[in-house]
Parts: C-alpha cells; structure tokens; sequence
C-alpha cells in the first residue's frame, strides 16, 4: 500500500515538472512567416480568403528548397505528384522563387508580377499553403506549396 501512494506521489512530482518547465518553442521561421503575410495581405486586397499554414505543405516545400539547393537545380520537377504524397488535395499549385537573400516580401512581389504565379497565388482555390527556403552558396530557393480545402 505504501509502495502505491509513494509512486502516486512521484507521478504528481513528474506531472508538475512537465506543466513547470514546458519545452521551448521552436524558432520563428522570419522569411516564411513574412511570406505568408505578404501573400495574404494581397490576398485580402483582392477579397480573397486567407491561407492557412498545412504542415505537410511546410515538410513538401521545405523538402523541395533543400532538393534544389543540394542539386543546384531550380525546377518545379513533377511537383504534382509530388505534392500528391503530402496532400489528398484535389488541386494543387507551386510557385518558386530563386534569390541571392531569402526575402519573403521580395518574392511575393516577383510573382505578383509574373502572370502564372499571380494566378496561383491569387487563385480562390487555394485555402492552405507550406512555405519551405534554404540558403547555400549565395543562393536562396524558396517554395511555396498550395493546396485547396479539400
């Protein structure tokens, strides 16, 4: 009996540690948090809704800046199919950006002015998107992974 209320009191003691000393957060990603911003921001001056962050689009693109930056290639390759392994989404878009400094705004500007990723950026479609960049070299790849609702 004595040996159950002492383990009773030793899980209380772990369980008050956890809720005391919680994890740290993990770091703020600056350029795909103002990214998202910016797009949305554009977004919202075309009366469209807002993306939302999906955390397998973030693992898709940030898997394919870092797939670019290790080849050195700048391609959307077969992103369809690729995104198809991280969302069930019936439509899918991907806009990239290649860069000398990750800059986020600077990118949405970029492709506000190409006609084929404002499109995507701008589609009503889209309701969810992964942001993913990689600096090497003096380079910076940046993707941006769009998904609809459903």
């Amino acid at each position: 009996m004595r040996a159950l209320a002492s383990a009773r009191r030793g899980l209380v003691a772990a369980v008050l540690v956890i809720a005391v000393f919680p994890c740290p957060a993990p770091a703020r990603d600056r350029t795909a948090s103002s990214l998202v911003g910016a797009m949305n921001a554009v977004r919202a001056r075309h009366h469209l809704p807002s993306l939302h962050v999906n955390r397998a689009l973030v693992r898709a693109a940030r898997r394919h800046s870092s797939d670019m930056a290790r080849s050195g290639q700048f391609s959307h390759g077969a992103f369809q199919q690729r995104l198809r392994s991280y969302t069930r989404s019936r439509v899918v878009g991907e806009n990239l950006a290649w860069m000398t400094r990750c800059n986020g705004h600077k990118a949405v500007r970029m492709w506000l002015r190409s006609a084929p990723h404002r499109r995507i950026m701008l589609s009503h479609a889209f309701r969810r998107v992964g942001v993913g960049h990689r600096s090497t070299g003096g380079a910076c790849f940046i993707t941006a992974d769009f998904a609809s609702a459903r």
